[in-house]
């Protein structure tokens, strides 16, 4: 009996940072069955923006998107309004000749997408976003993005916030807006290995740990104004942050002006979150908006309960009071204070962790979200 036909899916993005957007196409293209699906990846490459990086981040970035067994293609953006990129894109397209493209809606891939889409007469297009659409692009571009809905077959989010927000701000119908959570690989947390030069530089001391990119939306600003308050009544706590961004002089001049800069470890982007999770009494995340956090995932399911803001997508990922502690919006003081109040109980750390552990098992795996996606694919003809 003959094999049947697989789809070909061509996953488009643009590609110019390393962050939860990035690492969620690498989970999508290394677990998707390739019994099923003949993958294809066409990154936009904005060279304008990646000419600003250092070259060992250019590097790191140009490595991360690559895959054995599956073939990648790259379309050039030359400079910020390069409208050629769509007609260069569209060829590629019209040569790889797709079943269903799957865009991710950011940066320029937002527009570019769909409408490479269009001219390669693509049948089945579909949106993957992370992100609320404000400060996805200029308020004046809505209407072509409202325009271009009407060319998009379905849109997948991860979180039911998210879903409110297409559904509100642009012309997508309920029934085309499909939620399908993230996800994560179990097996990284499964064993605590630390990195050893970091436990030795940290010692026995207490840490409060944040992974996430330093940039404005992550808001570490009410992490330093709330770290004074815990250090005067936990004069022996540590605070680890993970994430690279244009911050990092900025937010490393403000520890030294606070004079925390001893207790503050920047650590810069890793590929090994999982060893540095182990050091971690508990995580936090600080920022005004987020849609669905892988890191708050990744944290949780080492064991570990998080303190965060009760914003945006954050109450479908952690449970208050059974998995983390959710405080209000851009709240240093109640953000310190609970805080403290979990430095005071170390028997509330374990029995958080312990049911924080539990529900990323339940809800949060790799294997579930590729089930998901993998029966909303097969339901398209």
């Amino acid at each position: 009996m003959s094999k049947p036909m697989r789809k070909r899916i061509v996953f488009f993005a643009a590609c110019h940072n390393i962050g939860g957007f990035e690492t969620k196409l690498d989970t999508l293209v290394r677990n998707l069955n390739p019994d099923r699906y003949e993958i294809h990846v066409l990154l936009l490459y904005p060279y304008y923006k990646a000419q600003k990086a250092p070259e060992p981040l250019r590097k790191r970035q140009r490595a991360f998107f690559r895959w054995p067994h599956v073939p990648t293609h790259e379309v050039v953006m030359k400079y910020r309004l390069d409208v050629g990129v769509i007609f260069r894109t569209a060829l590629v397209l019209k040569k790889l000749r797709p079943n269903i493209v799957i865009f991710f809606a950011l940066g320029p891939g937002t527009f570019a997408g769909p409408l490479a889409c269009l001219l390669a007469g693509v049948k089945c297009i579909i949106r993957m976003q992370d992100t609320v659409l404000n400060g996805l692009y200029p308020r004046i571009l809505r209407p072509l993005d409202q325009f271009l809905v009407h060319a998009t077959s379905f849109a997948i989010v991860p979180s039911f916030f998210l879903k409110n927000i297409l559904i509100q701000g642009l012309p997508f119908s309920p029934s085309q807006v499909h939620v399908i959570p993230n996800g994560i690989d179990l097996s990284k947390f499964s064993e605590k290995n630390p990195d050893s030069e970091l436990q030795q530089a940290i010692g026995s001391h207490k840490v409060i740990g944040m992974i996430a990119n330093l940039v404005p939306v992550k808001n570490h600003e009410m992490l330093f104004q709330a770290i004074p308050s815990i250090l005067r009544r936990f004069p022996n706590t540590h605070f680890v942050l993970v994430g690279d961004g244009p911050l990092r002089k900025k937010l490393e001049e403000e520890a030294r002006c606070l004079g925390i800069s001893g207790c503050v470890h920047f650590l810069g982007y890793r590929s090994d979150v999982h060893r540095i999770l182990p050091l971690f009494h508990m995580g936090v995340l600080c920022s005004h908006v987020e849609v669905h956090p892988i890191s708050l995932i990744e944290i949780q399911a080492m064991g570990i309960p998080v303190v965060a803001p009760n914003v945006g997508g954050i109450p479908e990922v952690v449970q208050d009071g059974k998995t983390g502690i959710l405080i209000p919006a851009n709240s240093p003081e109640s953000f310190a204070e609970a805080i403290c109040e979990l430095l005071s109980h170390p028997q509330k750390i374990s029995q958080l962790g312990k049911e924080a552990k539990a529900w990323v098992h339940r809800e949060f795996t790799i294997d579930r979200m590729i089930r998901r996606l993998d029966a909303f694919l097969e339901g398209i003809n």
